[in-house]
């Protein structure tokens, strides 16, 4: 493969770098070598100044860069895509790249070949021929990179070379062709990195000092005290005292003139936060030096737990606020260290932006730009900066070794999912064959075409990962299509049973008959979702709960005209709508609408829905409506076989349960990854080898969140006694009796399906909850462990045991 690439990349010409620091571009013969290149030339070299000033320093993510011609030479950004496309198709990787020890990629240095190495190799790079956008940019090392790779599009060498490589290239590369707003755009760049400055030189100049405050170095300023001590670290779980919400500390600062009648800020945002003065335990808060100045002052930002936060319902005697602020400025002495295994994982919005992962020994670890703005504090480990001895300041080092077991889950799962996509491709590619050989182009087959995407991507031979999260995103892919295709199945099976008492279909336009605006049909439901006796409009229908509702998106001019104002979706009753007047032109709506679901028919004067619309709601699918059927049935039996294989675990080609929790207790390691994981297990637990039974569960799911429990205990008691050991249907049939106040039949439930499967954490947690509420502390607090103990991610189970803790204490 060396021969073509060099071959082709001949185009490409090397010419490396002239300026020994591997920044540069060949220097331009003496015909090129003018006063108008030398412009561009000077901008270019005080960039590469710049980044390598700012080498060290991570930045806030700064947003994507898209420019097109004249920003960049056309001829260049044409031959660049058509290189990019010439190593993709020859599966040519990056060989030259090499990493530092530090971690950090250096594009462009002395490593690296070509001046456009990024340019060509970064899959994030997106190049069309009239445009490239280079991704969002993290640090000094790649936005040098994308200035040497536009650089070298924008060359003058550069255009002359491809146009001796090609023939047909010549008259375009005659001139400087947007010489101006290349130049222009250098100018941008300079002024952009110039404003940049500032605040970078401000992350180092707060990075040293909390350098000096970790080591307790005296203050520079004279009169101050010596620093105080900073007991906890970025990453750590801790609790209020007095308030007894849990949270994980994101930031610390130390304040050596304090003003004490302002809040003070966050290291890690701008938002003002009032702060309380009265922490008497706190001798850094309250305590002047005996010179008389202020004595430095501690505080903690702090990211609460958000259940912390609602199940704390409760005012703040200080402030006379309700706690339910998410993030928050705390005092050294109000807070005390979590130790506790199962209190240890928090739910915060914000957890993502300064964390990368919760660590399996009891902490979250802070991401690189965190990391580098407190670099002494136990979990930081950046890859930014230097000087730091790391294991003299007691750092330590997040790296560990998966165990044999989890390496086994994953591989066990790797090839399951596989093996599942496998089994699933086998007649999604006899209705695909079907198709071709029709030679139909109709939205059947695109259906087809799309579900046989998606179960190709599990289907893919993938070579097991060391990391031991690598198996979830299949896991993922595999709940998603399962969920798919059994919403779909539900819905038509739903839809043949009323579809008699509907008037109107998907994607036509009517008109209410009261108010007068017009909307596209895009659901119906046979009956109210909830209570619509009292609703205005329904005064004159008779027994409005019984009649079918249709969701509409109206036109927004109509809507300003009835109602004063946009709507974007209106629930109405069949007895309300009529068919609107042909017309040609489509809605205005106030909602994009998704356009592969959606085509507007200007002929009929209605939008076309997709087939997975039509589907569900059991419209006219054409001649393929049978093939098509008979494949999604199909999908659904090959999926339900193989989730109960894996929940009785006899068949080794797939995964087991055992697998599954393995994943979830020590594989993941942030919430939205322990969701699928465990979502997944409850898909599971749905499986029947009854396909009454299941579809009889899904429907009494959607009374009970409907709000029907009658019916919905009506079905579930049918359930269990015909199938007794259905667990999940006794698991829902506990949660029925709960809503209803009938607490000892729940417990009673819940204990049914603990026998069939002793790890149904979601019968743990609703045992916990009645134990909770009838005041039994104890009781409830066992529960909860048990159930933490086999899914610690319950976060909502995590925040009830701090709740019950506290409450016994008291």
């Amino acid at each position: 493969r060396a021969r073509p690439y060099r071959s082709q990349l001949g185009a490409f010409s090397s010419q490396s770098d002239s300026n020994g620091g591997g920044d540069g571009v060949r220097v331009e013969s003496n015909k090129t070598n003018n006063i108008q290149n030398r412009v561009p030339k000077t901008l270019y070299r005080q960039l590469l100044s710049w980044c390598r000033r700012y080498d060290d320093v991570p930045f806030n993510p700064l947003p994507p860069v898209t420019l097109s011609p004249p920003q960049v030479n056309p001829l260049a950004l044409k031959r660049l895509k058509g290189m990019r496309s010439f190593l993709d198709t020859n599966d040519i990787k990056d060989s030259v790249s090499e990493k530092d020890p530090d971690g950090i990629v250096r594009y462009g240095s002395g490593g690296h070949p070509h001046p456009a190495h990024y340019a060509m190799y970064k899959e994030d790079v997106d190049v069309k021929e009239n445009m490239v956008t280079f991704p969002a940019i993290h640090d000094a090392h790649e936005l040098r990179a994308i200035i040497r790779s536009i650089y070298w599009l924008n060359n003058q060498s550069t255009i002359e070379h491809i146009a001796r490589v090609d023939d047909s290239e010549k008259e375009q590369s005659s001139g400087s062709v947007g010489a101006k707003e290349q130049i222009s755009l250098a100018f941008d760049a300079m002024k952009s990195c110039n404003e940049l400055s500032s605040g970078l030189d401000r992350r180092r100049s707060e990075r040293d000092f909390k350098i000096r405050v970790r080591q307790r170095r005296e203050a520079e300023s004279e009169g101050q005290e010596e620093f105080p001590e900073v007991k906890y670290h970025v990453g750590q779980v801790v609790k209020h005292k007095s308030k007894f919400w849990r949270g994980v500390i994101s930031g610390w600062t130390v304040d050596v003139k304090k003003d004490k009648n302002e809040g003070r800020l966050s290291s890690l945002t701008t938002k003002q936060y009032s702060v309380s003065t009265n922490t008497e335990n706190d001798k850094y808060d309250n305590e002047s030096s005996p010179d008389g100045h202020d004595a430095p002052s501690l505080k903690y930002t702090v990211l609460i737990d958000v259940n912390d936060s609602q199940m704390n319902n409760k005012y703040d005697s200080d402030e006379g606020t309700l706690i339910g602020k998410s993030i928050t400025l705390e005092s050294q002495s109000d807070l005390v260290p979590v130790e506790d295994p199962c209190l240890l994982r928090i739910q915060n919005g914000l957890i993502q932006q300064y964390f990368t992962k919760f660590d399996s020994q009891g902490h979250f670890v802070p991401n690189n730009i965190l990391a580098y703005d407190y670099p002494l504090d136990r979990f930081s480990r950046s890859k930014y900066g230097a000087g730091i001895n790391f294991e003299k300041e007691g750092n330590c080092d997040d790296v560990s070794e998966p165990s044999p077991e989890l390496k086994k889950s994953c591989l066990a799962i790797t090839k399951g999912v596989g093996e599942i996509g496998r089994r699933l491709l086998v007649p999604l590619s006899e209705s695909n064959n079907a198709q071709t050989q029709q030679k139909d182009d109709d939205e059947t087959s695109k259906m087809i075409s799309s579900l046989l995407s998606s179960v190709r991507s599990m289907a893919i031979e993938n070579e097991p990962l060391q990391n031991p999260n690598s198996p979830i995103p299949l896991l993922a892919k595999l709940f998603q299509f399962h969920v798919e295709i059994n919403a779909m199945l539900w819905a038509r099976s739903s839809s043949q049973k009323q579809k008699q008492n509907i008037n109107f279909s998907l994607g036509q336009i009517v008109k209410h008959k009261i108010y007068g605006f017009r909307g596209i049909v895009v659901a119906w439901d046979p009956k109210p979702r909830m209570d619509v006796s009292k609703w205005d409009g329904l005064k004159d229908v008779d027994n409005p709960n019984e009649k079918p509702f249709y969701h509409i998106y109206p036109d927004v001019n109509d809507t300003i005209e009835a109602f004063g104002g946009p709507r974007h979706f209106r629930y109405v009753c069949q007895d309300n709508l009529e068919l609107s007047p042909h017309s040609h032109k489509p809605l205005e709506l106030n909602v994009d609408l998704d356009q592969d679901q959606w085509m507007w028919d200007a002929e009929g004067g209605r939008y076309i829905p997709s087939a997975e619309m039509k589907f569900m709601f059991t419209e006219d699918l054409g001649e393929n409506e049978t093939t098509l059927v008979e494949a999604v049935r199909n999908l659904r039996k090959i999926l339900t076989d193989c989730l109960l294989e894996i929940r009785v675990g006899d068949n080794n080609q797939l995964f087991t349960m055992d697998d599954l929790f393995c994943q979830l207790q020590f594989g993941a390691d942030n919430l939205e990854d322990a969701n699928t994981v465990g979502d997944l297990i409850k898909e599971v637990w749905k499986e029947s080898p009854n396909c009454d039974s299941r579809h009889q569960l899904d429907t009494s799911i959607a009374d009970l969140l409907a709000g029907k429990h009658e019916r919905a205990l009506s079905n579930l008691s049918n359930i269990v006694s015909l199938d007794p050991l259905y667990g999940e249907a006794w698991n829902k049939k506990a949660t029925v009796h709960y809503m209803m106040g009938e607490v000892d039949n729940s417990i009673k439930a819940a204990e049914e399906a603990l026998k069939i499967d002793d790890r149904n954490f979601q019968a743990l947690a609703g045992i916990g909850l009645i134990e909770m509420d009838l005041s039994h502390y104890d009781k409830a607090e066992s529960a909860f462990r048990k159930c933490l103990a086999i899914n610690p991610w319950l976060v909502t189970v995590s925040s009830r045991l701090s709740v019950c803790m506290s409450k016994k204490d008291k």
